[in-house]
C-alpha cells in the first residue's frame, strides 16, 4: 500500500449534515459546545452549519448565532454550506474560512433540494467564486448524487464529469463527489476517480460517503489509493439529505470514529485523534439520543475485544 497519501484531512460534518437531518432542534448552546468540542479533537476542517432559508432547513436558522458564538480555532478550517449566492453574502459576514457551494448532478435532485435548474445552481456557483474572490475565503463544490441519483437512478459518469468541468471553469479552489444514497462500490468509485484525474490531474477532489449498504470504508481505501486524501465523515454517522424519499431516512454518513480507527491501524492517523473523537462520539450518541451507529464503537477494537476475552 505504498500508493497510499501519507496524511488525509477530516471534513467533521455532525454540525451541519448531521444536526439538518434530526427530527429535533437542536439548541443553539449545544450546537456551540459540540462544536468547540469537535475542534479540540484534531480534526482539520468542521462544516459547522449551512447559511440556507430557515424555510428549508429549520434546524439551522441559527447559523449565524452559531458561527459568532463558536470558539475558533487556528488550528481548524471552518466551512459552512452555502446553496446560493444570497448564503455566500451572509457566510462572508460570518466571517467563514471556506464554504460548500452545495449543487447536484442530478437534474431531479437539483430541482427538489434547491429549488432551480442544474444550469442556474451552476450559475449560482458562479457567482460565489465571484464574491470570494479578494476575500481568502476558499470555495468547495460539493457535488450531490455523483454516482447515484433517487429519482433517476444510476448517473451516468459523463454527466458528473460535465459537472466537474462546469465546477472548474468557473474557478473553485475543491471539488467533492458525493454518493448520496451510499450506493457506490469501488469499482464505480475507482471508474470515476480515474475519469476526473485524467481530466484534472491537478485538481483536489475529495469525497463525501454515505454508507447504506456497507461499502463507504471500501470506497475510502480505493480512494486513498486513487490518491483522494480528504473525507466528510459525522460522528455516529449522522447525516443525510433533506429531500430524500422516506425509504432512504436512515441513510447516514461515514461514522468519523470509524474511518479513523481504519487510519490508525494502517499509520496514517493518530491513535490520539481517534481516541478523542471517540469520545465525543460517545457522548453525541447519549446527548442526542442517536444511538451508536459506528462498528469500532460497537464492535471494540482489536484490544479491546482482545482483553474482554482474556
Amino acid at each position: 500500500m505504498d500508493d497510499l497519501p501519507e496524511d488525509v484531512r477530516i471534513v467533521e460534518m455532525l454540525p451541519r449534515d448531521g444536526f439538518q437531518s434530526l427530527d429535533e432542534f437542536v439548541p443553539t448552546e449545544t450546537k456551540v459546545e459540540l462544536i468547540d468540542r469537535l475542534s479540540e479533537t484534531g480534526v482539520d476542517e468542521i462544516e459547522f452549519t449551512s447559511f440556507t432559508h430557515p424555510d428549508a432547513v429549520p434546524n439551522l436558522r441559527d447559523a449565524a448565532e452559531v458561527a459568532e458564538r463558536i470558539d475558533r480555532r487556528s488550528d481548524v478550517s471552518y466551512r459552512a454550506l452555502v446553496p446560493n449566492s444570497i448564503g455566500m453574502e451572509r457566510a462572508l459576514e460570518a466571517g467563514v474560512d471556506k464554504v460548500n457551494a452545495l449543487l447536484a448532478v442530478s437534474e431531479t435532485y437539483c430541482e427538489k433540494n434547491q429549488n432551480a435548474t442544474r444550469e442556474e445552481c451552476i450559475a449560482e456557483i458562479e457567482r460565489i467564486v465571484d464574491l470570494a474572490d479578494g476575500t481568502d475565503v476558499a470555495v468547495e463544490a460539493g457535488m450531490a448524487t455523483s454516482f447515484y441519483c433517487p429519482y433517476e437512478g444510476r448517473v451516468p459518469l459523463e454527466q458528473t464529469l460535465s459537472v466537474v468541468d462546469a465546477m472548474v471553469e468557473a474557478g473553485v479552489d475543491e471539488v467533492t463527489l458525493a454518493t448520496t444514497m451510499g450506493l457506490a462500490d469501488p469499482a464505480q468509485v475507482s471508474e470515476s476517480l480515474s475519469a476526473v484525474w485524467e481530466r484534472w490531474p491537478d485538481l483536489d477532489c475529495g469525497l463525501h460517503l454515505h454508507d447504506t449498504n456497507g461499502m463507504s470504508l471500501a470506497n475510502t481505501l480505493v480512494a486513498m489509493q486513487h490518491g483522494v486524501d480528504r473525507f466528510d465523515t459525522s460522528v455516529c454517522g449522522v447525516g443525510g439529505g433533506v429531500v430524500l424519499p422516506d425509504e432512504l431516512e436512515g441513510v447516514g454518513n461515514t461514522p468519523t470514529e470509524d474511518l479513523l480507527h481504519m487510519l490508525s491501524r494502517m499509520g496514517i492517523s493518530s491513535e490520539e485523534l481517534f481516541r478523542s473523537v471517540s469520545t465525543v462520539a460517545d457522548d453525541v450518541a447519549d446527548e442526542l439520543d442517536v444511538g451508536q451507529n459506528s462498528h469500532v464503537v460497537r464492535g471494540g477494537t482489536a484490544e479491546y475485544v482482545l482483553d474482554v476475552m482474556g
